[in-house]
């Protein structure tokens, strides 16, 4: 949950790639957690979260392009590629530290730490009233470690139109998620080279990595948010008002 850390297995490109199974993955964590490993029990518990969305992705396929629950088929998500929001969103300038950390840590690593899939997520879909699928795209264009039915049920969870019994009204707040994962902000340091007098490596090569056409510098004033927190929310609960899920 610590996306300043390094406190993942690293395995999920791996596994999309075929080069090791689940199967090696679960019994490998079985015998570290009979070995007293703590850490391993939350491993197999994500191993079945994978393997949970093949067994959507074979009984409900339209789940890679249509809403899993066909209520959602009304709900006036934009789903214009070029508006300001969405490049605002890709480009990591939202003005959200945890959204812009995370979506610049995925265009230099072609990865993002899971805590920080969940947030961009949720914010694009709900904040910003982004449909899934553009998100989905855009993580499928960028991730080096991307699976269709990982990619399609983390997306549609976020959106909370797809097999989630969390209720569907739940909204992240970024800010709030920030101070609890990243309260030193090694992350935020990490990723968002403006502001700081002497920024990282890693953070600078998030400008050495996109397209010039971007107009992008390490020297741009951070941006104001483009959708705060909390008129974030306000928007998609009001949203979620005008229709009967």
């Amino acid at each position: 949950d610590i996306p300043g850390e390094d406190g993942t297995s690293k395995l999920a490109e791996n596994l999309a790639l075929g080069e090791i199974t689940p199967a090696q993955c679960w019994h490998a964590a079985q015998a570290e957690w009979e070995r007293g490993n703590p850490g391993a029990e939350i491993f197999r518990k994500e191993l079945v979260w994978r393997e949970f969305a093949y067994h959507l992705l074979h009984h409900t396929p339209q789940i890679l392009t249509q809403n899993w629950k066909p209520d959602w088929d009304a709900f006036p998500w934009s789903e214009d590629a070029s508006s300001a929001k969405f490049t605002a969103w890709k480009t990591g300038r939202t003005g959200l530290e945890f959204i812009d950390a995370a979506m610049r840590e995925l265009y230099v690593t072609g990865t993002m730490h899971n805590r920080g899939r969940m947030i961009v997520a949720s914010y694009l879909t709900k904040h910003l009233m982004t449909h899934w699928r553009l998100g989905q795209a855009w993580f499928e264009d960028c991730l080096i470690d991307w699976d269709p039915a990982s990619n399609a049920m983390g997306w549609q969870w976020a959106a909370g139109s797809g097999p989630d019994a969390a209720p569907y009204f739940r909204v992240f707040n970024p800010e709030t998620q920030i101070e609890k994962f990243d309260p030193d902000r090694r992350y935020r340091k990490m990723w968002i080279a403006e502001g700081q007098a002497n920024p990282p490596p890693s953070a600078q090569q998030y400008f050495e990595a996109v397209p010039r056409s971007w107009g992008l510098s390490a020297q741009n004033a951070y941006p104001a948010p483009i959708v705060s927190a909390k008129d974030g929310r306000d928007i998609a609960l009001s949203s979620y008002k005008t229709r009967d899920f």
